[in-house]
């Protein structure tokens, strides 16, 4: 749907108390978007919130993959256009900025735009705010390949795009988390370097498309579940219980998945975690996946992360107790 009179949205104001208006606007200050295509609307539920109390990431994943299939439509690339030439899209990588949290009941839309056409290779960017406001929660790079449906391969597509010259914004732009290689490509070589197992399962028919392949927003879901399991190795028992109370929790503030293979219905797979870096307050982690029946890599995930006071919702530096296991933690680099 495209904004064809290119107007700002204003910001609807109900009339409170002058010290309250002022402290939400600037908690919610706002970075107004021109991006041309509203790609999707919803809200944030109860249940798409985890246990800090924001919108979980397989959420903000899955929000935007749903937008992604619009915004392809908007530039030319229908459902039905890809089934008539047998194409399909493919995500290849997928960049994500965190900049404020999204919280229950808020209302959401989604914006975006292509950015560049390499050949079968497309590049969008989209932009998650709130729909009245315009308040910037995230934004996310996304390299799509448009691959033939027989062999996934990209050598068919000739569907020429025009992205208008567009130019991704300076509060979107990739800031730590660059394309590199993947760092380990087997499990025995991981675990070598120092990953740690922080998930292990099967997929199941009900995280599949219809065609047997695990959805896209559902790697995002594996590797939140598992991070309780490796940040058991780094926490400390006080620390343990402050999130048992409800005061101390984490959030990230960018991430980066590179896709290199699928997994499809009944397949088996192990996730394995280690600490690549570390600050006064923020952390980088690694996951990688692996399907155990071929021994093939599927994804590698990083993260930037804080730990966060859920009273002020502000990042606190880790305990001298963390930095100790972090520090005993630490990757070491391939052989």
């Amino acid at each position: 749907m495209r904004r064809g009179d290119g107007r700002k949205i204003s910001v609807f104001v109900v009339p409170v108390k002058a010290g309250i208006h002022k402290i939400f606007q600037n908690k919610y200050k706002r970075m107004t978007q021109s991006l041309p295509y509203t790609i999707h609307r919803s809200s944030v539920n109860a249940w798409e919130c985890d246990d800090n109390g924001h919108l979980n990431v397989r959420h903000f994943i899955g929000k935007n993959y749903q937008g992604l299939i619009h915004l392809l439509a908007e530039i030319g690339l229908t459902q039905q256009t890809l089934r008539a030439h047998g194409w399909r899209m493919q995500i290849a990588s997928q960049h994500i900025r965190f900049h404020r949290e999204a919280r229950m009941a808020m209302p959401i839309a989604i914006y975006g735009q292509l950015v560049a056409q390499r050949h079968s290779r497309l590049v969008l960017y989209t932009e998650l705010r709130h729909s009245q406001m315009d308040t910037l929660f995230t934004s996310f790079n996304s390299e799509i390949d448009i691959v033939d449906v027989d062999n996934e391969q990209a050598g068919s597509f000739d569907f020429p795009l025009d992205d208008s010259g567009f130019q991704v914004p300076e509060h979107g732009a990739v800031r730590s988390l660059h394309a590199e290689e993947i760092p380990a490509m087997s499990v025995s070589e991981a675990l070598a370097m120092g990953y740690e197992e922080s998930g292990r399962g099967t997929v199941m028919a009900e995280e599949c498309d219809p065609d047997g392949a695990m959805e896209f927003y559902q790697y995002g879901a594996r590797v939140a579940d598992a991070i309780p399991n490796f940040m058991s190795t780094i926490q400390s028992e006080a620390e343990f219980a402050l999130r048992g109370a409800g005061e101390l929790g984490g959030a990230v503030i960018e991430s980066r998945a590179d896709y290199y293979s699928t997994l499809s219905r009944n397949s088996r797979f192990v996730i394995l975690s280690g600490v690549r870096s570390f600050a006064a307050k923020t952390k980088r982690l690694s996951h990688l996946i692996f399907d155990l029946d071929t021994g093939l890599p599927v994804t590698h995930s990083q993260g930037i992360a804080v730990a966060l006071d859920l009273r002020t919702r502000r990042a606190v530096p880790f305990s001298e107790d963390r930095i100790e296991r972090m520090q005993a933690r630490l990757l070491k680099a391939a052989d």
